[in-house]
């Protein structure tokens, strides 16, 4: 059992390593920021919301204020989950720092940390606890979306991607 573990945490990671590799790309720029921003600079950052849907389909706002973060990020949900209730199932907020999503079959895992090393590692942490306590048998995690200290989406369609990559998998195979 933990070499499944094992294998499907390997898997993730280089399912991931396409949205870390963008992540890395950008921060060649000068407005993404891989460690967190300075105490001066925490002060004014933004509010970042993320909301989740039960079936995956997600929304993200920044803005000043809590309230105007949430009814934008909810209202950027419903566009993809055409349902009256349901976006912000899951959701997290932070002020200057890192949102990442990520589906686990129907799992949610959500992490809102200061720099995106701890975003990820607290994703990582809580996929283990998952697959140890509660889910052995925990599908292939995608990341869905990461959202820089800025607001700004990176690597926003992984899970487009993994799909058409099965999608010519099945196609080539028959």
């Amino acid at each position: 059992m933990l070499s499944r573990i094992l294998c499907t945490m390997a898997s993730t990671l280089a399912l991931n390593a396409d949205a870390l590799a963008a992540s890395l790309a950008q921060a060649s720029s000068p407005q993404v920021n891989l460690v967190s921003i300075d105490a001066r600079e925490f002060e004014s950052a933004p509010m970042t919301v993320l909301v989740m849907a039960p079936n995956g389909s997600w929304g993200a706002a920044t803005g000043d204020s809590i309230g105007i973060a949430t009814a934008a990020a909810i209202a950027h949900c419903k566009r993809m989950y055409r349902k009256a209730i349901g976006c912000g199932a899951y959701s997290t907020a932070i002020r200057g720092g890192w949102s990442l999503a990520i589906r686990c079959g129907d799992e949610t895992i959500m992490a809102a940390e200061r720099t995106l090393i701890e975003a990820e590692q607290a994703a990582i942490d809580r996929e283990i606890e998952l697959r140890r306590f509660y889910r052995p048998d925990l599908p292939p995690c995608v990341r869905l979306v990461s959202i820089d200290p800025s607001g700004a989406i990176v690597a926003p369609y992984v899970a487009e991607l993994v799909r058409e990559m099965l999608d010519q998998r099945g196609g080539a195979s028959q």
